[in-house]
């Protein structure tokens, strides 16, 4: 046969191969073909900020993970027809101080997935993650608490120390016994760490980052007497270790938050910024456009805000030390005692100091709220309270009222915006510090089934402040790890697919 012949013959031999691989993809793409996937959301709206993907699809998953994203039919042992609904990576909450089921519940019902304390940290992070870990509605993960291992450095707390250590390795870490300590070490916040201690500091920093710390919690506005030289020395660890600082900054003011990048800039440190909202007040403007000026300059610094006019936290706290009302600039009238719903006055501060508690505090405006929900640079993260009836409403409702009211009925944010302050730069913030980041906040093969369902014509809020915390509504189904914890808008009971989200330090 000549050249010409054998090209031609080539060219039938391949024209036959491509037909009959053709031929067999397509009977393997069959809803009958193949192995059936074990759960098949079939027909929402799948969307995934990182991608810009905003199509109707069919999603495979199984076991934990992703395993096809098609606008052909797809077998599975289950399948769930979504059509009409909205099918988004599980949101991700940098700032959740309730760490309980009870707490969990409302938040997967809000579409929370993942849910972290990293502003204030676990002091015992060791003992916190095992005492989680197979037992978790969503998952979970954490700082290490410059506070708690601030006070471990002074010489004068020694014996508090060793104490707690004992207790937690005896009765483990919810004890009142443990609590009355921690009541013990009420002036450690007023001084400083000795600048001959900062080793015993950094060392402490540094087990609790190989403990499998998500980065390093400075709540500073809490514990006044950190000096400056105190915490440049933790955001050098922090830069040394390229583990994000996520700060509760010192000072309800620009100041603060001035100090905080002062701090990243000069040390080379991540740094989150939480709640900007309520640590700017009426300068958020500013605040916001010093975050982006940052970013700009290439420094690597976020920040997040929440969708609500109050703040909370403990009446005891540094926050109200003689002078909190010219700080915050407000009156005892803006207080409201968690446990009653009531407005404080005079007297009942003084009482309700005495005894300790939750306030929820009164001190934004709507128009603030709306700069920082908007904003490009921002992220959303909750804030969310340990679990109690009268708990702040932020707790329950955070991320659905950004999709409802934000999204929906104000125009403030495209729906691709807000999910992707929701979803995929909370979990780019972390995958420095955790490789399990870089498979969540995703809808993508090969990526965690951590998924949340909803009704973008009726996902809203609908916790109150003056009423016990209640679920949002519009987020009928939430996925955490391939298993349902909320499904048809119920909590799946007996089921704890919550996992530790852990930092590449762990050992």
């Amino acid at each position: 046969m000549n050249p010409g012949g054998y090209r031609l013959l080539g060219m039938w031999v391949l024209l036959i191969g491509v037909l009959v691989v053709g031929f067999d993809a397509a009977m393997l793409s069959q809803p009958g073909s193949g192995e059936a996937y074990d759960l098949v959301l079939q027909g929402g709206r799948v969307i995934d900020p990182e991608t810009g993907l905003d199509g109707v699809r069919n999603v495979g998953i199984r076991g934990d993970r992703i395993m096809e994203i098609s606008e052909r039919p797809l077998r599975g042992r289950e399948v769930l027809d979504v059509s009409g609904l909205v099918v988004a990576p599980g949101f991700i909450d940098l700032h959740a101080h309730g760490q309980t089921n009870e707490a969990n519940e409302y938040q997967a019902h809000d579409g929370v997935t993942t849910a972290l304390e990293l502003e204030s940290g676990e002091d015992f992070l060791t003992e916190w993650l095992a005492s989680r870990t197979g037992r978790a509605l969503i998952n979970f993960g954490a700082t290490v608490p410059h506070a708690g291992v601030r006070w471990r450095a002074m010489d004068q707390y020694a014996a508090q120390a060793d104490r707690m250590g004992r207790m937690v390795r005896e009765s483990g870490l919810e004890t009142e016994e443990l609590a009355e300590v921690r009541r013990e070490l009420g002036q450690a916040r007023y001084e400083p760490v000795p600048p001959g201690r900062f080793a015993s500091m950094v060392e402490g920093l540094e087990a609790g980052l190989r403990a499998g710390a998500l980065g390093i919690g400075v709540s500073v506005g809490y514990y006044p007497g950190a000096t400056r030289g105190e915490l440049f020395e933790v955001y050098r660890v922090a830069a040394e270790w390229q583990a994000p600082v996520f700060t509760h900054v010192r000072e309800i003011s620009l100041a603060g938050i001035q100090e905080a990048i002062a701090h990243a800039a000069v040390t080379g440190a991540p740094l989150h910024i939480v709640h900007l909202n309520s640590m700017a007040l009426g300068e958020i403007a500013v605040a916001l456009e010093m975050v982006a000026s940052a970013q700009a300059q290439g420094l690597d610094i976020t920040t997040e805000v929440y969708p609500y006019t109050a703040a909370s936290t403990g009446i005891a706290s540094t926050l109200f030390d003689p002078g909190w009302q010219d700080r915050m600039r407000i009156s005892y009238r803006d207080l409201q005692w968690q446990d009653t719903g009531e407005r404080l006055t005079a007297e009942s501060f003084s009482v309700y100091r005495e005894q300790t508690g939750t306030v929820i505090i009164h001190l934004m405006k709507p128009e603030w709220i709306d700069a920082g929900v908007g904003s490009p640079v921002t992220m959303i993260g909750s804030d969310g309270m340990p679990y109690a009836p009268g708990a702040h409403p932020r707790s329950a409702g955070t991320f659905a009222r950004v999709l409802g009211r934000y999204v929906r009925e104000r125009g403030t944010l495209t729906l691709m915006d807000a999910l992707s302050k929701m979803t995929i730069r909370p979990a780019r913030r972390l995958e420095g510090i955790a490789p399990a980041m870089r498979l969540k906040g995703r809808i993508q093969v090969g990526c965690d089934a951590d998924i949340t369902v909803f009704d973008a014509a009726t996902v809203s809020d609908t916790a109150t402040f003056e009423g016990d915390l209640t679920f949002s509504v519009g987020i009928p189904h939430v996925v955490v790890g391939g298993q349902f914890v909320v499904r048809d808008g119920v909590t799946v009971p007996d089921v704890y697919a919550g996992r530790p989200v852990l930092g590449r330090y762990r050992r």
